[in-house]
């Protein structure tokens, strides 16, 4: 087997303490905090990943060097994201080179939400896409922030332009409303069943109070067999058909797997050209 056939993703759920000021949110960068990353290098450095995510708000600049050289060769790693002057900005690194992504869109309780306005879907697609768009083994992948994504991932999965060679959908976040994301992403899917969602959440505290609900998931094309080999294992896999899996609501955790294109999957164990899909996924504390 050809291992071109599969990208391989590593995501982070990350234990996180986070507060605000009236202009910034911010990460308190805890000794619990550093201790998971550390872990996190670790398992990269022992099974290295073509695309590697952090949460919403967990870019920490002391590692800055360490982002930069997980990201080579031609790997992508989404370290999270940070404030600068009152916007959330998604932090990328590939091949060594650094990207900073403003935040397009707001929930009411985030302080940027008093700096920017609501643009419309198409409009803010047709100017802003461009900048959260990678290529990884020559497939094309789009990289969101939390709500970016609630207000953009429907009309990406419908528009011929936008889904040309797309592999999936990356997103971080660090939300109190999984279960809200999730009902927009099961709707994406209904439409189009031959891209990947890796929605990546944190178990968070926020101003003092619990609010990151973890239940980061998967979505995307399966292998009906390897769905009943998930659950027979134990991981979280839903009816939902594209449904791949969901971590913990609770704890710290990551997952990594390989998953095939999609169009080099079948889905009928009897095809000539059936292809295990994802395959060697392992779930694992922090």
């Amino acid at each position: 087997m050809r291992i071109d056939k599969y990208l391989s993703v590593w995501m982070f759920q990350l234990n996180m303490t986070l507060d605000c000021n009236s202009t910034d949110e911010y990460l308190i960068e805890t000794d619990r905090m550093e201790e998971q990353l550390k872990k996190a290098f670790q398992m990269m450095q022992n099974n290295q990943a073509d695309i590697t995510l952090f949460p919403e708000m967990a870019y920490m600049t002391k590692f800055e060097e360490t982002y930069q050289a997980f990201s080579k060769p031609n790997k992508i790693v989404v370290a999270g994201s940070y404030y600068k002057d009152g916007i959330n900005r998604t932090v990328v690194f590939q091949n060594g080179t650094k990207f900073e992504i403003p935040k397009g869109y707001a929930s009411g309780a985030e302080p940027m939400a008093r700096k920017i306005s609501y643009r419309e879907p198409e409009e803010f697609l047709k100017a802003e896409l461009h900048k959260h768009e990678f290529t990884v083994k020559g497939k094309k992948i789009y990289i969101f922030n939390c709500m970016e994504y609630y207000h953009l991932a429907y009309y990406v999965a419908r528009n011929s332009q936008y889904r040309e060679n797309l592999f999936g959908i990356f997103t971080i976040c660090s939300n109190s409303n999984t279960h809200v994301f999730e009902e927009e992403t099961m709707v994406t899917h209904n439409h189009n069943e031959s891209i990947y969602t890796f929605m990546l959440n944190c178990v968070s505290t926020y101003k003092g109070e619990d609010y990151g609900d973890g239940q980061s998931y998967m979505y995307g094309p399966i292998s009906i067999h390897e769905k009943e080999w998930l659950e027979k294992e134990g991981i979280n896999t839903k009816r939902n058909l594209t449904h791949i899996l969901s971590l913990s609501p609770t704890k710290a955790e990551c997952v990594y797997g390989e998953f095939i294109i999609p169009e080099a999957l079948s889905r009928f164990g009897r095809s000539d050209n059936y292809n295990n899909n994802p395959r060697n996924v392992v779930i694992t504390s922090l």
